[in-house]
């Protein structure tokens, strides 16, 4: 999910070890009330203080044609279809 997040350029460095550093870094950033966990309450905090990281992991996020797509599946699941 990060790959994408990452812009590629060309080094000698393992693209997921670049990927475990954004994690770490992030889950700090995140952690807002230093629990060892991000919840959403610490999610929603730190995304008003710093809205950037919206913008930085808007990439994750899924499109609107991905979750309507996502939606019928498991409807249609649901409805034993």
């Amino acid at each position: 999910m990060l790959k994408d997040s990452l812009i590629r350029q060309p080094t000698e460095e393992d693209p997921d070890e670049g990927i475990k550093d954004i994690v770490e870094i992030a889950l700090k950033k995140m952690d807002y009330d230093h629990d060892g966990k991000v919840s959403y309450s610490d999610f929603e905090k730190t995304v008003k203080d710093e809205n950037l990281l919206l913008e930085a992991f808007g990439n994750c996020l899924p499109n609107a044609k991905s979750v309507l797509v996502f939606e019928q599946h498991a409807f249609q699941e649901l409805h034993g279809h």
